[in-house]
C-alpha cells in the first residue's frame, strides 16, 4: 500500500478504526473521516502509532449533512490529486426518526445518500 491514498469514513471506532490501523501498517497514506473532533483526535493518535512511514490525516465531517459531504470532497481534492481506496464505512441506526437539515431521515442520509454522493464527488480522483 506504499504510495496509495486511502480515505475511510467512520474511522474512529469499530471496523473503521481497525481498517485504518491495518492500512497504516501496510504503509498507506490515510485520510480518516470522523464526525466528532475529540473522538477523531484520539483515534488519530492511536492509529499513528501503528505505522512509522505512513501519513495519516483527520478530516471532520458530519455525513448526515450533504453540504458537509461536499465540503469534505472539496477539502480532500485541495490536498490530494488522486484516491486509490475509498471505504464508505460510516453508518448509524436510530430508534427514533430524526430529520437532517436537508430534510432527509438521518439514517437514510448517513448510510445511503452520503456514501453515494461522496463516491460520485471523488470519482475522478478514484479513476
Amino acid at each position: 500500500m506504499d504510495g496509495r491514498v486511502c480515505l475511510i469514513t467512520g474511522a474512529n471506532s469499530g471496523i473503521g478504526k481497525v481498517a485504518s490501523a491495518e492500512l497504516v501498517k501496510m504503509g498507506a497514506t490515510l485520510v480518516m473521516v470522523c464526525r466528532n473532533q475529540q473522538k477523531g483526535d484520539a483515534a488519530l493518535v492511536e492509529i499513528k502509532k501503528q505505522g512509522d512511514k505512513s501519513s495519516v490525516e483527520l478530516m471532520i465531517a458530519d455525513l448526515s449533512s450533504l453540504q458537509a459531504v461536499r465540503q469534505l470532497a472539496d477539502e480532500f481534492r485541495r490536498k490530494y490529486s488522486r484516491l486509490n481506496v475509498l471505504i464508505n464505512n460510516a453508518g448509524l441506526f436510530n430508534l427514533r426518526r430524526h430529520v437532517t437539515a436537508d430534510g432527509y431521515e438521518v439514517t437514510f442520509a448517513t448510510n445511503y445518500l452520503s456514501p453515494f454522493l461522496l463516491t460520485n464527488l471523488l470519482l475522478d480522483e478514484l479513476k
